[in-house]
């Protein structure tokens, strides 16, 4: 590992990376390696030698133009860079932020079309870069490396892997003398796998810092079924299931590691988040994007220009959040729409005024004879 590699590893460990907002936690690792490579290539710089110039150009450069990258990797890159660059505590940070800022929005119009900013303006296309010669050592470390990473598993093996945990349930002391009774950690075992690898495509052993802090800090909460006992409880489940885990080595230490520290701040969150109605934990967790993006939700008027300005990153966050249970949201929604339409046509019948009883004469004359 070069001295730039191990700069990007120990700002994925660092509290920096850790108030990041979700999106920008998991591009991150992608945005600086892609970044410090085009860097290098292209400048000759390493990650504390960066000049604002050097950073104008590799931002609208062949960084920014693969097709691949997605509206979510480009709204992430600027706030990514400037948090790598403070946590490097380089001597211009202030004049590298301001760079940053100042060519945003060039390297958003690149994304958009996937150019550069040379091809999008109509000049010549930019030098490729040229292919990097791997030493055979290099290659064979890459081959081993590539050996290591684990394998997506199968319908079956997941299902005997959520299978085998939940029935440990019963039988592990990890599990036991919980606050939480053994059916509740099952529904909570049983949800966190499943999630994992539904929405993430992780799989036990490659499960990465920010999407289990995704799915159990924020996905698990919304989930229809799900009791304010068992919200209260999804760390400690979540922290027996991973010591299980390792202690019957079915994840090695790296893998504990991440993620107990995903789940190191997460119980105070869910405490006030088990207290709220789903709806209401829905507009938390909204807010809580809100604030990770610096914006002060206190502040009302800035907060709503903040969300004006971004709807579709905080309609995107909110999707991602509620897709597991996209049927329950649809027939909520239908059951609303039912509601509205049936008190709009109640309010639009036509009501005659009540009108005084009228006696006809041979009733009024009988009416006085009574009397």
């Amino acid at each position: 590992m070069n001295e730039q590699e191990g700069h990007i590893k120990e700002f994925l460990a660092s509290s920096t990376y850790n108030q990041l907002s979700a999106n920008q936690q998991k591009h991150a690792q992608d945005i600086l390696n892609r970044f410090s490579q085009h860097m290098m290539d292209e400048q000759h710089l390493a990650d504390t030698a960066w000049t604002p110039q050097a950073v104008k150009e590799v931002m609208v450069g062949d960084f920014i133009a693969d097709p691949a990258l997605t509206n979510q990797f480009g709204i992430a890159v600027a706030p990514v860079l400037k948090a790598y660059l403070t946590f490097l505590k380089v001597d211009n940070l202030k004049e590298l932020t301001a760079a940053i800022d100042d060519q945003r929005a060039n390297m958003n119009s690149c994304r958009k079309v996937h150019k550069t900013w040379a091809e999008l303006k109509g000049g010549q296309p930019a030098p490729k870069l040229a292919t990097k010669k791997v030493s055979k050592k290099s290659a064979k470390k890459e081959s081993s490396d590539d050996n290591k990473k684990v394998k997506p598993l199968s319908k079956d093996e997941l299902a005997k892997f959520s299978d085998d945990c939940v029935k440990a349930v019963t039988v592990e002391p990890e599990f036991q003398n919980q606050e939480l009774d053994g059916a509740g950690q099952q529904y909570i075992i049983a949800q966190f796998i499943k999630l994992m690898a539904q929405e993430c495509n992780e799989y036990p052993g490659s499960w990465e810092f920010h999407d289990l802090q995704r799915v159990l800090g924020m996905m698990m909460p919304l989930d229809p079924d799900i009791t304010p006992k068992q919200i209260k409880n999804i760390v400690p489940t979540a922290q027996a299931l991973f010591d299980y885990l390792k202690r019957t080595k079915q994840i090695e230490m790296e893998q504990y590691r991440t993620a107990l520290k995903a789940i190191a701040k997460m119980q105070p969150s869910q405490d006030m988040l088990a207290s709220l109605s789903r709806k209401d934990r829905e507009t938390q967790l909204m807010l809580s994007f809100i604030r990770s993006n610096g914006i002060d939700t206190d502040d009302i008027k800035n907060a709503e220009k903040w969300m004006d300005d971004h709807r579709q990153e905080v309609a995107g966050f909110m999707r991602t959040l509620l897709n597991p249970w996209s049927e329950y949201e649809r027939e909520q929604m239908a059951k609303q729409q039912q509601a509205q339409r049936q008190s709009q046509q109640a309010g639009s019948i036509k009501h005659r005024a009540p009108k005084g009883i009228k006696f006809s004469k041979k009733a009024r004359r009988k009416k006085r004879r009574k009397k």
